[in-house]
């Protein structure tokens, strides 16, 4: 969760805010640590070296028929790379090559009452959220899915997500492609996939492209608000667990 603090940093900077670590909320550390056991640390022992990567790697690119030296194949592998050099340089305290648990839930103290990072977005960015009085104030440019700042290395992992997600390849998301995966390579129920793509789609009103993924994925990890539609893109109704 290091990691995502230093895209909170990011996000803050590009928004004139001085940036500094941001302490991340139970709701939100609840969705990392969701992460970090089903898709990161495939032999559960608590925590990542780079050997759990690779095997991550390893098997994603095998789930998805991605075929060694492919581009999708070569792409996956560059982008573990640079997920895991991002990773040590943000959350490896004590610099010994790997990242337990602990080091990837670590909170980092920060001033009292510290902006929320979506109150200063405008609600395009956050889609169905009321109007509150801190996005009345926020700057009157409004801020674009497209154009919200975030590191490139973050631009590819959520590109890396869809692309995992989107089997067929066409740019468009469909409930099957969005089952088999979390079902088939992460053992996500079935029952809880379709329900998590019914929610995203709003019963079928909205496509899933690359676009409106970009902004779930968003919502995922820097909303701390539950009822947020990205907090379903990877299958899981509840954080409670």
């Amino acid at each position: 969760m290091e990691t995502l603090k230093r895209v909170l940093d990011d996000v803050r900077e590009a928004f004139g805010m001085e940036p500094k670590y941001t302490k991340l909320s139970p709701f939100q550390e609840a969705k990392l640590l969701h992460e970090f056991r089903t898709f990161y640390d495939m032999n559960g022992d608590g925590r990542l070296q780079w050997k759990d990567f690779e095997m991550a790697r390893d098997y994603i690119c095998e789930k998805s028929g991605w075929k060694p030296k492919s581009s999708k194949w070569n792409a996956c592998r560059l982008l573990f790379a640079d997920l895991w050099r991002n990773l040590l340089d943000a959350a490896d305290g004590n610099i010994d090559g790997e990242v337990t648990k602990d080091e990837w839930g670590r909170g980092k103290k920060c001033p009292p009452k510290p902006p929320e990072i979506e109150e200063q977005l405008a609600p395009s960015i956050l889609p169905d959220k009321k109007e509150n009085a801190a996005a009345k104030e926020a700057p009157s440019k409004e801020v674009e899915a497209d154009d919200f700042p975030v590191p490139q290395w973050f631009e590819n992992y959520i590109e890396y997500k869809f692309s995992l997600l989107d089997r067929a390849g066409d740019g468009i998301l469909d409930k099957e492609e969005f089952e088999y995966t979390l079902n088939d390579a992460f053992n996500i129920s079935p029952k809880d996939c379709q329900t998590a793509f019914r929610l995203m789609t709003k019963n079928g009103e909205m496509t899933i492209d690359k676009k409106y993924f970009r902004t779930l994925a968003l919502q995922f990890y820097l909303s701390n608000d539950p009822s947020d539609l990205g907090n379903f893109i990877n299958g899981k109704l509840s954080y409670d667990d």
